[in-house]
């Protein structure tokens, strides 16, 4: 049962969410409480997931990296621990098979939300505690809701925070705030996507290479993808809130954005930030600690956001379209870094110089509009010089 796919989905979630709030009302005290989340937690997964082994798939792997990677291996190489818990993503993005009878290797470790899922033990690979508890990690890599699929990508002890303030915050003013979350989110899903979709890009043959049917293609997509993405992270965090849990916003009005770096700040905002704080910074300070950068600092920004927006490519799989779409965001990204550097050099605006900064504003968001609308385009994969 894939999230928001059916009705027996929001039935499930309802019921769910009406135990948490009966458990309130009951009393139970807050740690017997938070283990009825994780409990509830485990219960969704096996309703979820097709096959019974991905939840147990999920707690060993999760207490694999508590114990083997963050305690046991003191001094690890967090490098190529990294790699290792990353692979499972790998194998699978990369769509290589291995078959060992009775069974498919990939059947095994592939299901929806694998890459949030590895995303979240990485993070807590990398940021773990001696003092956090093994069910800290489990709690957080299978809370219920379903941003294990879609996001938004929480932090490790943002959320554990958060839960454990999660009793408390079951109100009727947080349940509002949710539900209006929830409705937004079917609103922009089934609605607005859904009638973009059917009347909009289902008119336009995607193989056609002429410019009027892929200029439509082009802006439909992108803007079905943000309705459609924007949906299901709104019915998440809202689902999330319900709960007593303040899951991050993912979305921020991105047909707003002046350049690459605000648009990240709006587009799909937590991976964005994860990538600049658990790739591009570590990258940066690798390439700033070799003497043949050293010189060159605007090189090394540029090099370390150019491979950060590829990664965030190959994020999405290892299609051609999805590395090509990563790549261009990177040019897009390293260009805006060296206007900014060279304007800061000469304190002056190298392209706009004394133009009207009210002008200058909605050129910005005008350049960046189509140039997020290409990038998206390709990624789609309905790019006809592509495919």
């Amino acid at each position: 049962m894939l999230p928001f796919s059916d009705l027996d989905f929001f039935l499930v979630m309802g019921i769910l969410i009406s135990l948490l709030w009966i458990f309130k009302l009951l009393r139970v005290p807050k740690p017997t409480f938070s283990g009825m989340v994780l409990i509830l937690s485990l219960l969704y997964l096996i309703i979820y997931f097709p096959y019974p082994w991905h939840v147990l798939v999920i707690v060993i792997y999760s207490y694999f990296v508590y114990y083997v990677f963050s305690f046991v291996l003191k001094y690890r190489n967090k490098l190529a621990g990294s790699i290792v818990l990353l692979l499972p993503m790998i194998l699978v993005k990369s769509d290589i098979r291995f078959h060992f009878y009775p069974f498919k290797l990939n059947d095994w470790i592939s299901f929806a939300g694998l890459s949030f899922m590895s995303f979240r033990i990485l993070q807590v690979y990398l940021d773990a505690k001696p003092s956090d508890k093994p069910v800290y990690l489990l709690r957080y890599v299978s809370f219920y809701t379903p941003t294990l699929l879609i996001g938004p990508i929480d932090r490790f002890h943002r959320f554990n925070r958060d839960l454990d303030e999660g009793y408390r915050r079951l109100c009727p003013f947080r349940f509002t705030e949710g539900l209006q979350a929830l409705l937004y989110g079917l609103l922009y899903k089934y609605i607005i996507a859904e009638c973009i979709n059917r009347y909009w890009l289902n008119s336009f043959d995607p193989s056609l290479k002429e410019w009027f049917p892929m200029v439509n293609n082009m802006y439909g997509y992108f803007i079905y993808l943000f309705f459609d993405f924007a949906g299901y992270s709104h019915m998440a965090i809202g689902m999330a809130k319900m709960s007593g849990i303040d899951v991050p916003q993912n979305f921020k009005f991105p047909f707003l954005a002046r350049n690459p770096q605000d648009f990240w700040r709006r587009f799909h905002i937590t991976l964005g930030d994860w990538l600049k704080d658990y790739f591009f910074k570590p990258f940066y300070l690798f390439l700033s600690g070799k003497k043949v950068f050293q010189p060159y600092p605007l090189l090394r920004q540029n090099i370390a956001l150019f491979f950060t927006f590829t990664l965030m490519g190959c994020w999405n799989g290892f299609k051609l379209w999805f590395i090509l779409s990563g790549m261009l965001f990177g040019i897009y990204s390293l260009t805006y870094n060296s206007y900014q550097y060279h304007s800061k050099k000469k304190r002056r605006d190298v392209v706009f110089g004394k133009m009207n900064d009210k002008y200058v504003k909605w050129i910005s968001i005008i350049i960046m509009f189509n140039l997020a609308a290409f990038s998206i385009y390709i990624f789609s994969g309905r790019f006809p010089f592509i495919n």
